[in-house]
């Protein structure tokens, strides 16, 4: 199984086990949110939502902070530390909580976009294919946390990660790739994405070619188990080519 193009282009000979280790922080950001929630005893998901917002983005930096060429940033007025790997920024977020949801109608956030989501759009987002937001049309409190992450490249690349999940059945499926942020609801444009296959499936018989680039249409919801635990990173693995939208059936 093939490494796609993009892939390769973003992350180099390193692709398979940059992407697993993308597949690990995120089921054990979720086994810890979900833990989270049985100690807390109650039926509300305070617990395990706060949990996760938090871990989803220390369990990337304890992932590779210990590689040569990652830096761990942390914005000025921003909670959480970012990953560069690479000179790629990695950004994980929850698209959707089941599988009702395609990742093409991904927003980044239920509310509207934060100071920190906007700068880093605006800095290292791929080029706007529709009308940029500027950043005093959404949110003029943007401009500061731009600054703060001056010290960033420019060449540096925003690569987000979304995936889907919620406490009952853990992780159902995650992605990444480039997108450009279209309004103030947090909307996204695909410009490439593709699906990380899970953990428990790195070894598993070949499924087709499950992963797919999009310029644009809907994917169907991929068929994958949740995750019950996390393991350590393995052996690379690769992955098929993705699929054109045009060559690909259904889409």
């Amino acid at each position: 199984m093939r490494v796609s193009q993009w892939a390769h282009e973003t992350f180099g000979q390193r692709v398979p086990l940059i992407r697993q280790g993308v597949a690990e922080a995120l089921s054990v950001a979720l086994e810890n949110a979900r833990d989270a929630q049985k100690v807390a005893q109650t039926d509300h998901l305070h617990p395990f939502g706060f949990t996760l917002m938090s871990r989803k983005f220390e369990a990337l930096a304890e992932a590779f902070g210990d590689q040569g060429d990652v830096r761990i940033v942390k914005p000025g007025g921003s909670q959480h530390e970012l990953v560069v790997v690479n000179g790629k920024l990695l950004f994980p977020f929850r698209y959707a909580k089941d599988r009702s949801v395609s990742v093409m109608s991904a927003r980044i956030g239920d509310g509207r976009p934060s100071a920190l989501v906007q700068a880093l759009f605006n800095r290292f987002g791929p080029e706007p294919r529709m009308r940029q937001l500027a950043l005093h049309d959404v949110a003029p409190h943007a401009v500061p946390v731009a600054e703060a992450l001056g010290d960033l490249p420019e060449d540096t690349r925003l690569v987000l990660i979304a995936y889907a999940c919620n406490a009952h059945a853990g992780l159902l499926d995650a992605w990444w790739g480039e997108a450009e942020l279209l309004d103030r609801l947090g909307s996204l444009r695909w410009h490439h994405c593709e699906e990380i296959p899970l953990l428990q499936e790195a070894h598993s018989p070949a499924r087709g070619d499950s992963a797919a680039a999009f310029d644009q249409g809907v994917l169907p919801a991929p068929e994958l188990n949740p995750r019950t635990g996390a393991a350590r990173l393995a052996a690379p693995v690769s992955e098929a080519t993705p699929i054109r939208p045009e060559a690909a059936s259904g889409a």
